[in-house]
């Protein structure tokens, strides 16, 4: 797992809990009150904006080391995106109250917690910017960059993630239908090979250059 600097706060919370989430279980909706963070432990989760608009927003990919809810709990209001898991996930919870509690005792714990605010917007940031004006093709190039970036592939090139067709077009912004043939587009350049829930990346270097990275 990922070495977050957080994690020794976490380590502190008497109050923590084990939290195991199914694949499309939301571990908070945007809008809800913030009742405090979570620290991925195993798992993969999308952070999404517009929860109830028919075109939602995928801001970015969590994975394990990840911690969630920070921006809420910290300013005390409501989750402003919504985390909902990719596959069966566990996190560890740790209540606000607490959490804040935590942080001012410590001036390091705050210092780390601002680090890793800082670090989430420029993060957001840089991938709303990424995408401004692209095509869909190159928007599901820069997906499946970003797939791979984050959670790796095999020793046979595939995603250690399994999405359908249905998936990647939400995160891509698409229909699925436009996808199916963009990806058709792809497997016949040889970029990426598509199976039910299964990706393979044939050229990476193919794929940074499609997405204009």
């Amino acid at each position: 797992m990922k070495k977050n600097p957080l994690s020794k706060i976490i380590s502190e919370s008497v109050q923590k809990k084990i939290l195991t989430f199914k694949k499309d279980d939301y571990l908070f909706h945007e809008n809800e009150e913030s009742t405090g963070i979570f620290f991925v432990i195993t798992g993969k989760i999308k952070i999404i904006k517009n929860d109830n608009h028919p075109v939602q927003t995928i801001l970015y990919l969590v994975k394990p080391g990840d911690v969630l809810g920070i921006h809420a709990v910290i300013n005390e209001h409501e989750y402003t995106n919504s985390a909902v898991a990719l596959v069966n996930t566990i996190v560890c919870f740790v209540p606000a109250k607490e959490f804040q509690m935590l942080i001012n005792s410590n001036n390091d714990y705050k210092l780390n917690v601002m680090q890793l605010l800082c670090s989430n917007i420029d993060l957001i940031e840089s991938k709303i910017s990424s995408r401004t004006g692209k095509t869909t093709g190159e928007r599901f190039a820069e997906l499946l960059v970003l797939l791979a970036n984050t959670y790796g592939i095999t020793k046979n090139n595939e995603l250690k993630i399994g999405l359908n067709v249905g998936d990647l077009a939400e995160f891509a912004g698409t229909s699925k239908g436009y996808l199916t043939k963009i990806i058709a587009e792809f497997a016949q350049r040889e970029l990426v090979e598509i199976k039910n829930s299964t990706i393979k990346i044939l050229d990476q270097v193919g794929l940074e250059k499609e997405a204009k990275l």
